[in-house]
């Protein structure tokens, strides 16, 4: 594989590495949203806030639907975020493998 070809493949992995990353920071903003409405500590009838969380919530929720079919809410709780994050972290691992595997067969380093 040419160096050239091989540098490309780990950057695009690394995109989406990072856009992984991104996503779970969509989740972890709407649970933490979530929690904070239930509480009343945010506002919901203010409109900019509520775009902001109506956004947050129809992202995350397009993301956990799939889970959430295979794991129902638990006396309440929902795991599903859990799960989402377990399943991110797992796939964040196998792209850096993936990465410097492709990285070590160019016949370079990171």
């Amino acid at each position: 594989m040419s160096p050239a070809l091989a540098n490309l493949l780990v950057q695009l992995l690394g995109l989406v590495s990072w856009l992984i990353g991104l996503l779970e920071l969509v989740v972890v903003i709407a649970v933490i949203l979530s929690w904070l409405i239930a509480f009343d500590v945010i506002n919901v009838r203010n409109r900019m806030v509520y775009q902001i969380v109506s956004t947050l919530e129809n992202v995350s929720d397009r993301l956990l639907f799939p889970i959430r079919r295979f794991l129902p809410s638990i006396a309440g709780l929902d795991l599903s975020p859990l799960i989402f994050f377990l399943v991110c972290e797992v796939v964040k691992i196998l792209i850096r493998s993936l990465m410097l595997q492709i990285s070590l067969m160019a016949g370079g380093g990171l």
